[in-house]
C-alpha cells in the first residue's frame, strides 16, 4: 500500500511537472520569435534538474543515501524552488499571449484584409496608369503629321518601337510599362504573404509553429507598400511627368506592436508565482510520502520514476 501511494504520487508529480514545462517552453519560443531549439534544450535541463534532485531528495530520506542528511535534503529542495521560480518568467508569457489572443487574432485579421485591400489598390492603380499611357501615346500617333506633334516627340514616345503601325507599337509599350510596374515576381510575393497571413488565422496560440509565423510577418510587413512603391517608381517617356509611384496609404499594420508583447520577458505575475509555488508542492509529495529509513536500508532505495 505504501508503494502504491508512493508511486501515484511520484505519476501525479511527474504529469504536473510535464504540464508546467510546455507552458514554459511555449513561452520560451515565443520569446525567441519561433526558435525550437534552445527552449527545447532550456526546458529538458530544467525537467532533468527537477527529477534529479526529486531522486536524491527521496533516496537519501529513504536511505541516508550518500549521508546527505536532512540540510541536504533541503539544499536540494531549494534549488527545486529556484528551478520553478526562473521558470515562472517563461510561464508568464506564454500566459499573457493566451490572455491577449483575440488581439493577436484580431490583429492579424486586419492586417490580412488591409493586405487585400492594398492588393486590390495597387492593381486599380496599374490599370488607371496603363490606360493613361496609352491615352497618352495615342494622342501623340494622332496628332503626329498634323503640326501638332513634333517629329522627334513622336519618335521619341512611340515611333522608335516594335509594330507594324502605330496602333501595335502602342500596344508594345503599354505591355512594357504593364511588365514594369506589375511583374511576375510581385504575384509570388503577394502569394506568399497571403499565405503567411492565412496560416497565422488558421493557428491556435498553442501552437509551436504560430510564433515563427509572426516573426516572418513581422520581418517583412513594412517591406509589402514599399515593394509596390519601388516597382512602380519608373516613369516611362509619354506618361504624364506628374505621374507618382503608388504609396499605399490606406495600409495599416499592427503586428510590430503585438510580437513585442511577448519578445521580452516581463516579472512573473502573481498568478504564476502561485502556481509555481503548487507546482513545486506537488513535485514535494513524492519526498513527502517517502518512508524515512534506518542508515543501513540501502536496499530499500528506490527512484521514484521506476
Amino acid at each position: 500500500m505504501k508503494q502504491s501511494k508512493f508511486s501515484f504520487a511520484a505519476v501525479f508529480s511527474l504529469m504536473v511537472l510535464l504540464g508546467f514545462s510546455y507552458i514554459a517552453f511555449m513561452g520560451l519560443v515565443y520569446w525567441r520569435e519561433g526558435d525550437i531549439l534552445m527552449p527545447a534544450l532550456l526546458t529538458g535541463g530544467f525537467i532533468v534538474l527537477v527529477i534529479v534532485c526529486l531522486t536524491i531528495m527521496c533516496k537519501s530520506k529513504a536511505t541516508r543515501w550518500k549521508r546527505i542528511g536532512t540540510i541536504g535534503q533541503v539544499i536540494f529542495g531549494l534549488i527545486i524552488l529556484a528551478a520553478f521560480g526562473v521558470s515562472s518568467l517563461p510561464f508568464t508569457n506564454f500566459m499573457d499571449v493566451v490572455a491577449k489572443q483575440d488581439k493577436f487574432y484580431d490583429g492579424i485579421d486586419e492586417m490580412l484584409e488591409s493586405a487585400q485591400q492594398m492588393d486590390e489598390e495597387y492593381e486599380s492603380y496599374v490599370k488607371d496608369r496603363l490606360a493613361k499611357y496609352k491615352t497618352n501615346l495615342e494622342i501623340v500617333a494622332v496628332g503626329y503629321g498634323s503640326g501638332n506633334v513634333a517629329d522627334t516627340t513622336y519618335q521619341n514616345k512611340v515611333g522608335n518601337t516594335n509594330g507594324s503601325n502605330d496602333p501595335a507599337k502602342i500596344k508594345h509599350l503599354v505591355n512594357n510599362l504593364k511588365r514594369e510596374i506589375m511583374p511576375a515576381k510581385l504575384d509570388k510575393a503577394k502569394e506568399e504573404r497571403q499565405e503567411w497571413l492565412e496560416n497565422a488565422s488558421d493557428m491556435s496560440v498553442w501552437n509551436v509553429l504560430l510564433p515563427k509565423n509572426l516573426a516572418d510577418i513581422d520581418e517583412n510587413v513594412t517591406n509589402w507598400a514599399e515593394k509596390y512603391r519601388e516597382t512602380s517608381d519608373k516613369i516611362m517617356d509619354g506618361e504624364d511627368p506628374n505621374t507618382q509611384p503608388f504609396e499605399g496609404e490606406n495600409f495599416s499594420s499592427d503586428m510590430s506592436s503585438l510580437t513585442r508583447m511577448y519578445t521580452k520577458l516581463d516579472a512573473p505575475s502573481p498568478l504564476s508565482i502561485v502556481i509555481a509555488l503548487v507546482c513545486f508542492l506537488v513535485m514535494l509529495l513524492p519526498y513527502f510520502m517517502t518512508q524515512g529509513d534506518v542508515a543501513g536500508a540501502r536496499s530499500k532505495g528506490k527512484n521514484i520514476y521506476e
